[in-house]
């Protein structure tokens, strides 16, 4: 009984996902389209609900009862039907990345950079896991843990295989400040909007650069420039295809107004095809890794779908009013916002509040008149905070992917030098967003 539903779970939500797609690239002309695949996708989300962990029925619980508390009426079903259609892009986002985690996999380049890895020398390594987990990050998310830890010798010693766990999730959780391809990116946008999304990429690479550029001396003694070149050169076999696909999903979303979330949905399948066409022996391993991964993402869109429809309807039904009533000012300051985001985000996660939470109610009190930020600082300040706070994080899906994969306890990755660095980047880049905001709006 148990796998018959696990079976109908996986087919509505490929149903639903290509809903989805098709919403996308008919540009939502079609509401009946979007109907459609939100039923689909909710009663994919309610067969969810009895294999829910336990820590995900915590935080849907406390996501409703927020619900309870500012939402005070019944919203009528045109609100209900337009906040389905918004997170049913959701439904498409996370299949998507999961078939891109899939394909890079099998990818002869991706594999020549994990040889390239495998071989740095001792004191290059950690450099190199951060400046490779960075690069795979901004594209394949959480799945480059698995390529990165592929790169460790078997029989590494427990300080070398902490070393690098830390160093891979300084590097990926790190690209979370700039790229489309996470879901942090989609939650900004919505409350900061398009546009403010797009210039939120510039700011996030800034402080992306700077986390960088201080942070690798800082846990690589004796840097040169010499190791520094060596560790880029890893990336060398797969850096025209990152920017390939930067570029496509960029130039798609530029060409026809689309939103970051919707290019992805619309641009990574075709590349996807393309590169099945050029190598269409990994057709079998691909599609049959995407299914399995499809099969274990439900906890996540349950969290996702459950935060993003609250978003939704606070910010659409004058429930931030209620909000604004327990507290001393309607307006804050912008340094104050921009600050006060990343570093209660990254203190929320340590103590097991996920971002997704604190992200949902900072952004519903900063974002339009809540605060004299700019949106697009504001949501730089928000990305900075999910990669802080994901980066340590006991409870984070990176911390709990890195304890299985490297064999070291989640306590020794989240607790240690790693939440220390994480407070230090969500209150240096809050700071430095504040000043620009200062500065220059």
């Amino acid at each position: 009984m148990m796998e018959m539903l696990r079976s109908i779970r996986f087919w509505l939500l490929l149903a639903a996902w290509i809903c989805a797609f098709v919403q996308v690239v008919t540009f939502a002309r079609v509401e009946a389209i979007g109907n459609i695949g939100f039923a689909i996708f909710a009663l994919y989300l309610l067969l969810t609900l009895p294999f829910l962990r336990r820590d995900s029925i915590l935080i849907v619980g406390f996501i409703v009862m927020l619900g309870l508390f500012f939402i005070r009426a019944v919203p009528d079903m045109e609100t209900i039907m337009g906040a389905g259609r918004f997170v049913l892009i959701f439904a498409g986002l996370v299949p998507t990345m999961a078939l891109v985690k899939s394909t890079a996999l099998t990818m002869p380049s991706v594999r020549l950079s994990q040889n390239a890895l495998a071989n740095l020398p001792p004191e290059a390594s950690s450099a190199g896991l951060q400046l490779a987990g960075h690069a795979f990050g901004g594209v394949i998310n959480t799945g480059t843990f698995a390529m990165l830890s592929a790169a460790l010798p078997q029989d590494s010693s427990f300080e070398r295989r902490k070393l690098a766990a830390m160093a891979a999730l300084r590097g990926m959780n790190g690209s979370a400040m700039w790229s489309p391809f996470f879901v942090a990116f989609a939650i900004g946008q919505s409350f900061n909007g398009a546009g403010a999304a797009w210039s939120a990429i510039g700011y996030g690479i800034l402080v992306a650069l700077l986390f960088t550029a201080i942070s690798l001396p800082v846990f690589t003694p004796g840097l040169t420039l010499s190791i520094v070149k060596t560790s880029l050169n890893c990336l060398r076999p797969v850096m025209f295809r990152l920017l390939v696909v930067l570029f496509s999903v960029l130039g798609v979303a530029l060409a026809f107004g689309l939103t970051a979330l919707s290019a992805v949905v619309a641009t990574m399948p075709v590349l996807v095809l393309i590169q099945i066409i050029r190598r269409s022996q990994f057709t079998g391993t691909i599609l049959s890794d995407t299914r399995q991964s499809m099969r274990s993402m439900a906890d996540d869109l349950v969290v996702i779908s459950a935060a993003m429809i609250l978003g939704w309807l606070v910010t659409r039904t004058g429930a931030i009013s209620i909000i604004l009533e327990f507290l001393p000012a309607e307006t804050f300051p912008g340094w104050f916002a921009l600050i006060s985001t990343p570093v209660v985000m990254m203190l929320g996660s340590v103590v097991g509040i996920h971002p997704v939470i604190t992200a949902t109610v900072l952004l519903s009190l900063f974002s339009g008149s809540g605060s004299s930020s700019n949106p697009a600082l504001l949501m730089s300040s928000h990305l900075i905070g999910w990669a802080a706070g994901t980066m340590s994080s006991i409870a984070s899906l990176s911390v709990i992917t890195c304890t299985t994969l490297y064999r070291v306890p989640g306590r020794d990755l989240a607790l240690g030098v790693n939440m220390v660095t994480a407070l230090l980047l969500a209150l240096g880049g809050g700071s430095l967003l504040a000043v620009i905001n200062a500065a220059f709006y």
